[in-house]
């Protein structure tokens, strides 16, 4: 049987549907969202992986033997609807997942990339999910040895850090590896290893893993996931608004968001009376976070209609702001500016380029050197931000979807 593409029930999503199951609902019906130039940036990131890897497997070396070559700087590639340039960023990227991996398959007796998981068999035969519980794995190794099973997932994107610990994702896809293991390799496993490889996430070491007894991993499946999918299959499941939402599938039709907006605009417009205390004042911004978030995808959606030649009562597609531009590149430019007498200095403004373009194209030693010696990061302001706590500003996912 052919799977679709995403399971309504997947493991990136996991973190919101365990706490809203009313989600699932929600997205069953829910239009697709169009990807974002983030998440095709992570889709290409993603390809380039998977094919190193399955390239360096083929050729009998070990994986991730094979690094992402400069050449493929300054490509440009279709994905999702998005032209997605490549840059030294991606590359570099890629490139820490393909050596992290060529040192963890030294230590393996067993890779698989790409690896397809199902969980279906955790549940009974008469009592089955909702929908089908499947996704793929970036990379899967199991050091007998060891008595370890390692799940290691890529993260390309830089906004949110992922936390392996306690993450619903990896949890999922290492329970998922775990019941497709022969049983005679399931009984001799002592520790599940997840591992994330998030290498552009600022201030953060970009390889970070959490370990988990086997024995603890399948009580989570019983105490947490079993249950979190039959809450979710449940006719009135719970809307339980949070963090989560930022990905939900179904963000711009969901009922309990847009309630918690048309309350928070009934507060404002009918008093303009400011929260008096830091608990209050705390709670109104939870709201209000979650209300933009709602009023942005409503937004993004109603613009998809409208280019789809869907029409909107009262609204329509007007052109943004124009900027002003050359119409011929920069040399017959300053030769037709020249014809009419303006001098050099007049058209040309020399300046120093800036970090980010000086290092393009440079080994990592040299950028390294430069970022050590000659650059410093200075803040332009301050804005408002959730505090750096564990459920603030470490997420579980970067997308829904796998």
């Amino acid at each position: 049987m052919k799977l679709p593409a995403h399971s309504l029930l997947g493991a990136s999503g996991a973190h919101r549907w365990l706490n809203c199951p009313g989600s699932f609902q929600q997205s069953v019906s829910a239009p697709p969202r169009p990807s974002s130039i983030y998440a095709a940036t992570g889709t290409l990131a993603h390809n380039y992986i998977e094919k190193a890897l399955s390239d360096a497997l083929a050729e009998g070396c070990a994986p991730g033997s094979l690094l992402l070559p400069l050449s493929e700087v300054g490509q440009a590639w279709s994905v999702e609807g998005h032209l997605v340039p490549v840059d030294q960023a991606l590359i570099d990227g890629v490139n820490v997942m393909l050596r992290y991996v060529h040192l963890a398959a030294h230590q393996s007796d067993w890779v698989s990339v790409e690896f397809q998981v199902e969980l279906d068999s955790y549940f009974p035969p008469t009592k089955p999910p909702p929908v089908l519980m499947f996704g793929r794995v970036d990379v899967a190794l199991l050091d007998i040895m060891n008595e370890t099973l390692e799940v290691i997932d890529y993260k390309n994107g830089s906004g949110v850090k992922v936390n392996p610990r306690e993450n619903p994702q990896l949890l999922y896809y290492a329970a998922g590896v775990l019941a497709q293991l022969p049983d005679n390799q399931q009984r001799s496993l002592r520790t599940i290893k997840l591992t994330v490889v998030q290498p552009n996430a600022p201030g953060n070491e970009p390889i970070r893993s959490w370990e988990i007894d086997v024995v603890d991993l399948l009580m989570w499946v019983d105490d947490v996931l079993v249950p979190g999918v039959e809450a979710c299959a449940q006719d009135n499941a719970p809307l339980v608004p949070g963090p989560w939402c930022r990905f939900c599938p179904a963000l711009h039709a969901c009922p309990r968001l847009q309630q918690d907006a048309v309350e928070m605009a009934k507060r404002e417009f009918a008093d303009h009376v400011l929260p008096d205390n830091p608990d209050d004042l705390a709670k109104q911004l939870d709201i209000a976070e979650r209300a933009q978030s709602w009023i942005n995808a409503l937004q993004g959606y109603a613009l998809e209609q409208l280019k789809s030649q869907v029409r909107i009562p009262g609204w329509e597609l007007v052109p943004t702001r124009p900027s002003r531009r050359w119409i011929n590149d920069a040399a017959e430019t300053a030769a037709a500016l020249g014809s009419i007498g303006l001098d050099v200095n007049t058209i040309w403004e020399p300046r120093l380029r800036s970090p980010a373009q000086i290092e393009k194209g440079l080994t990592p030693a040299k950028r390294d050197w430069i970022a050590s010696t000659l650059v410093e990061s200075v803040s332009s302001g301050v804005k408002l931000a959730r505090a750096n706590t564990p459920d603030a500003r470490e997420d579980f996912a970067n997308a829904d979807g796998e």
